[in-house]
């Protein structure tokens, strides 16, 4: 499918700002954004925020934002992240919104990298930029990303002053075109050093478009978990349910008793989340179930036994029968879809959601391609799969092996248009052609499913040049109730460069005291208990596949704010040559 030709034929809108505008004709007193406050919930209607994102334009130009300018955007979600992030995009600018988890020497790095001329952030990152004028020349004025009428710190314009100093009618606003630059998106650095990402307007609205033809979104309400700056919520989980005149609920925090209070809160009933987010939420499920009654035990397991039956014989929605009260007592009552991205995903959460009567939908893309490029639909899921391209999107494989297992190459018009300031890392991931090389092993089956196997960066060589995906290790380790989560990775031994399968492994120790209370629980005893549930792994894999050796750290994997694991920061050990 061409999509410039789908959108021009079905008056769909080719830039943000015309998102913005054809959403708020079409639902003007539809809610659009709703914070969450200890006061009550604020609604902003589609009217209002169209009024007040040409009031932040009109504010950034007034104070001397030209066309192409950059800006910073640091906070946490909330309705004045996005009204700034839709607003610099109105005024003509480009976003640079930034991870709020990196430390101050990072941000700061990033943002000098940028060249922004103004940002925005929220109160407790505000001395960054004011107290920091040096790190950036190119800086000429901060705002303070908060619902308050006065800014805390002098030199510093609130959002409420912003808006009251320009006029939409005085100034105007340049016209956007789908080829402009939207947004710069720092990668999350899994190998090193973040590259800047930039996304034009039709990438962003693009991959929108092929997102509400693939699934069937209606008048839906998301809630906002994950964060903003990260590609992934703010394409899928802002600029979509924008586009499809849908209703926003900031989270108040990523903990899991505050989220399930929100969804509650909000009704949702789309929620998009990285796969731990989504194991914690089932492992919670399970506690709860445990520590029922014994009767209502019987009965859960019962209806779980039937739902698996059913399933066999063809019929995948008896869990939203059996389990309806079940997940309205939990909270999960109103939702249609979770969403799940950013890292692999074990094929045993998504069964375990449907079985419970909820799809969660599996996707995958990288931000170079704004990001999402395939979805498993939602009447035919695979849960070892990663779905089917989009409409719109092509896939490759390239160089495949024996088994049909390549590097995954992907082209669409959500393709982005490069690095910042890097056109050699530009060439080695986007070809002539515009193929997109992933760096990601996988295939294609023959009806069009992909499935991913792992990075080709992670990728393990035996000895006998059998290929090992430690993803797929890592997924069956972490099924353990006394493994909190595990690294595989390979060793080279001797010279010849093969690599022997080993693991670091992060035990779980609240489990451990709960599954051992009795045993005193010393490096030796700990050593014991993990090489036990190692060898019973060992047993489900193939012989090449097996862990030789592990070690046990105390501390959680240093990870990205998508929860990927920062696997370069790990000197992994070299069998010294004899």
């Amino acid at each position: 499918m061409e999509l410039l030709s789908y959108a021009q034929k079905h008056e769909l809108p080719v830039t943000i700002p015309g998102v913005l505008e054809r959403s708020a004709r079409l639902y003007p007193d539809r809610k659009a954004l709703v914070a969450r406050l200890k006061e009550g919930d604020r609604a902003t209607t589609y009217r209002e925020l169209k009024d007040e994102v040409e009031h932040v334009a009109s504010g950034l130009i007034a104070l001397g934002l030209k066309r192409g300018d950059r800006v910073a955007i640091l906070g946490p979600n909330s309705p004045e992240w996005a009204k700034a992030y839709l607003g610099i995009l109105r005024a003509g600018g480009i976003n640079v919104p930034l991870d709020s988890l990196l430390s101050n020497n990072e941000l700061i790095q990033l943002t000098a990298k940028s060249n922004v001329r103004m940002a925005f952030a929220a109160p407790r990152f505000l001395e960054i930029f004011t107290e920091t004028p040096d790190a950036f020349p190119e800086l000429e004025q901060v705002f303070c990303l908060s619902p308050d009428a006065a800014s805390p710190l002098p030199g510093v314009i609130s959002m409420d002053q912003l808006m009251e100093t320009g006029s939409p009618k005085a100034t105007g606003s340049p016209k956007s075109e789908p080829g402009d630059l939207a947004a710069i998106i720092f990668t999350s650095g899994t190998t090193g050093t973040p590259k800047g990402v930039m996304l034009t307007h039709w990438n962003i609205v693009s991959d929108c478009i092929s997102c509400q033809i693939a699934i069937d979104i209606r008048e839906e309400r998301f809630l906002s978990v994950l964060p903003m700056h990260h590609t992934f919520e703010c394409t899928a989980g802002f600029m979509l349910p924008l586009f499809c005149g849908c209703c926003i609920t900031f989270a108040r925090s990523l903990k899991s008793r505050y989220i399930l209070e929100d969804m509650k809160a909000s009704r949702c009933s789309v929620m998009l989340g990285v796969p731990l987010l989504f194991q914690k939420m089932m492992e919670g499920i399970l506690r709860a179930v445990n520590r029922a009654p014994m009767h209502r035990k019987l009965l859960f397991h019962s209806m779980w036994n039937l739902v698996q039956t059913a399933e066999r014989l063809g019929n995948k929605s008896l869990g939203k029968v059996l389990f309806r009260e079940m997940r309205k007592k939990a909270g999960l009552g109103h939702i249609r879809y979770f969403v799940v991205g950013g890292a692999p995903l074990p094929s045993y959460i998504p069964r375990f959601f449907r079985h419970l009567g909820i799809e969660l939908l599996q996707g995958y893309g990288l931000t170079e391609s704004s990001p999402v490029l395939t979805i498993n639909p939602p009447e035919a899921p695979i849960d070892e799969s990663v779905g089917k391209p989009l409409p719109g999107v092509e896939v490759r494989v390239l160089d495949p092996d024996s088994d049909g297992i390549g590097e995954l190459a992907f082209r669409g018009p959500m393709i982005m248009k490069g690095y910042l300031d890097n056109p050699e890392a530009t060439a080695e991931v986007k070809d002539g052609d515009g193929w997109l090389h992933t760096g990601d092993l996988g295939y294609v089956d023959k009806h069009g499913y992909v499935f991913v196997c792992g990075r080709g960066k992670n990728l393990i060589v035996t000895a006998a040049g059998k290929n090992v995906y430690p993803e797929e290790i890592e997924s069956m380790l972490n099924k353990s109730a006394i493994i909190l989560e595990s690294m595989v990775y390979g060793r080279v031994a001797g010279e010849s460069m093969a690599e022997d399968v080993c693991a670091i492994i992060v035990p779980d120790y609240e489990m451990l005291a709960k599954v051992h209370p009795e045993k005193q629980m010393d490096d030796a005893r700990l050593r014991i208990l993990i090489d036990k549930e190692i060898r019973a792994v060992n047993r489900e894999l193939a012989s090449y596949k097996r862990i030789k050796s592990f070690e046990i750290i105390n501390e959680e994997l240093p990870k990205t704010s998508t929860k990927k694991i920062k696997r370069h920061l790990f000197k992994l050990p070299v069998k010294p040559e004899s």
